[in-house]
């Protein structure tokens, strides 16, 4: 079984080596840590998943996280953090995408919010991990205080802060209220009645398929670039409800 985790570690495929890695530390060998040192990655991709076991192996998820800033390309830790699952346990999980939501990269950082949501909705965080997670958020969303639509994924900034923050967060509360200008129906669908004998570019005017009915409407639905205003009321009632 060894082997084959190592071998699996050492191979091409991403997936399989970051699925090998916590497989590996619940062996608790502590040869392993010194054994993954000794090899020699061929490319940058099998470099980084060899860093990532020598960590792991040797120093747990404490290591992982005080270093996470420090592993790979911000790529690579994107990958990371849309692989890690189950096999991680929530534990690892959990620590792991608080260490990512420091992530300079919204985008990075917005995959780590996704990484943490199922441990937090299983209940399988702590209240100051669920301290630690609403500070981290805010933190970002207040460098976007004049614009925050362009945060990237703000809507689930607000899904997750709705599963974290409690009433005694009034920072937190008052924030998201300030979110209601922006927020509405965050699609829009209109209906547009056509002339059959006179249909609109992409339909051919001419040769209609035989025995096939032209149509009579066109459905249009369309990005408001509103906040889901239905996001922003559920995470609210969920945080006045949390104690």
């Amino acid at each position: 079984m060894v082997e084959k985790l190592l071998a699996k570690l050492r191979g091409k495929d991403d997936r399989a080596a970051y699925r090998a890695i916590p497989q590996l530390c619940r062996l608790d060998d502590g040869s392993l840590a010194a054994l993954v040192a000794s090899y020699k990655p061929k490319d940058e991709q099998r470099r980084f998943q060899l860093q990532l076991a020598r960590i792991a192996l040797a120093e747990g998820v404490q290591g992982l996280t005080t270093r996470w800033l420090q592993l790979g390309t911000e790529e690579q830790r994107r990958v990371l953090l849309q692989e890690i699952g189950r096999d991680w346990g929530d534990e690892w999980t959990i620590e792991i995408a608080i260490a990512a939501l420091e992530e300079p990269d919204d985008k990075v950082r917005g995959y780590a919010v996704l990484c943490a949501k199922d441990p937090v909705e299983r209940g399988s965080v702590t209240r100051e991990q669920r301290a630690r997670i609403t500070h981290a958020l805010v933190r970002v969303m207040a460098r976007y205080n004049e614009r925050p639509m362009e945060l990237f994924w703000i809507e689930k900034y607000v899904e997750m802060l709705g599963l974290t923050a409690s009433a005694a967060d009034e920072l937190v509360i008052a924030r998201l209220e300030r979110l209601r200008q922006f927020a509405g129906a965050s699609r829009r669908t209109t209906l547009e009645k056509l002339d059959p004998d006179n249909l609109p570019s992409p339909h051919p005017k001419h040769d209609w398929p035989a025995g096939l009915p032209k149509p009579v409407v066109r459905v249009w639905d369309r990005g408001t670039g509103l906040l889901e205003i239905e996001i922003l009321e559920t995470a609210l009632r969920r945080i006045r409800k949390r104690t």
